[in-house]
């Protein structure tokens, strides 16, 4: 089975809810597989702020609290994350659950060669990271899937 799992079916009219559901596609992305050296110096740098912050001796809690934070911030480079794009619109599910994006609240795609960044701003913006989405690649079958989202994004005009 490959990276990118796409539901096979038989030639339909671009139109209909078949055709929609037909060109949906889901994958994962391990960062530990695909960029092991990021994931190690993001794992690396959590450790260092968490030790920071601990010796800071501010209480139980605080310590806590900015040791999540911390490590939160650098998430993305260390757990699995599973994106899924289909006529609904986008999805992307990390350690703290999912987020979604309809296709109505986007206005700019923007494709990279390791990631989608879909942005709720037709012009690049400073809350790009913040209000967009951005949707890693894997390294195996990231034509299929670049294939798929140019599709969706030309039927929505981005």
């Amino acid at each position: 089975m490959s990276a990118a799992s796409a539901i096979e079916a038989e030639p339909m009219s671009p139109s209909s809810p078949e055709a929609a559901a037909a060109d949906a596609v889901e994958w994962t992305v391990n960062p530990w597989r695909e960029r092991a050296r990021e994931s190690w110096v993001a794992a690396i740098a959590a450790l260092a702020l968490c030790t920071a912050v601990a010796r800071f001796q501010a209480g139980a809690v605080l310590t806590l609290a900015l040791s999540l934070a911390a490590v939160g911030a650098l998430a993305p480079l260390l757990s699995p994350s599973r994106c899924r794009v289909d006529d609904d619109g986008v999805a992307r599910r990390g350690p703290f659950g999912w987020q979604r994006r309809q296709w109505s609240e986007l206005r700019r795609a923007t494709v990279g060669a390791r990631a989608v960044l879909l942005s709720p701003y037709a012009t690049a913006h400073w809350l790009d990271t913040y209000r967009g989405l951005v949707l890693p690649l894997p390294r195996d079958g990231r034509a299929e899937i670049v294939e798929t989202l140019r599709r969706h994004l030309d039927r929505r005009g981005l």
